[in-house]
């Protein structure tokens, strides 16, 4: 019979512990996927920043949302004419509008063969430069 408790208080112990360390695993797991981002600022132009970290910020993407219903409505897979008519459609500054292509870009990826921003510029008469295309840097796992 003391062998019993003994084995049962000892299994006890190895559950407690495993539990702990998955636990453990799971909040390290979890601050290195989702690294916080820092604090948010905001412009007098009407922007904010930062709009990304490591992943896409999500205060940004809040902030942004009403501003950006259309461009942020586009899947991965939208073509650039899908894109251009989005931003004409939620166009209301060049800072923002800008903010907001660059999130949705770097949110699905968009790669397309010319830059979006610069057919954008072209279609709602905006002067070259007024926004560069986010770039992506491919994640190493070693």
């Amino acid at each position: 019979m003391l062998k019993a408790a003994a084995a049962s208080i000892l299994t006890a112990l190895v559950l407690v512990g495993a539990a702990w360390a998955h636990g453990l695993a799971a909040v390290r797991a979890h601050a290195t996927l989702q690294p916080p981002c820092p604090q948010a600022k905001y412009g007098v132009d009407g922007t904010m920043g930062p709009v990304f970290c490591v992943v896409d910020n999500p205060v940004a993407l809040h902030y942004y949302a009403p501003m950006g219903k259309h461009l942020f409505a586009l899947g991965p897979n939208a073509t650039p004419q899908q894109v251009i008519a989005a931003a004409r459609a939620d166009y209301s500054t060049e800072p923002i509008l800008c903010e907001v292509y660059r999130l949705a870009a770097w949110r699905e990826h968009w790669a397309f063969p010319d830059s979006a921003a610069s057919a954008i510029g072209t279609v709602l008469h905006l002067p070259p430069g007024w926004c560069t295309e986010p770039t992506f840097k491919r994640r190493i796992d070693y």
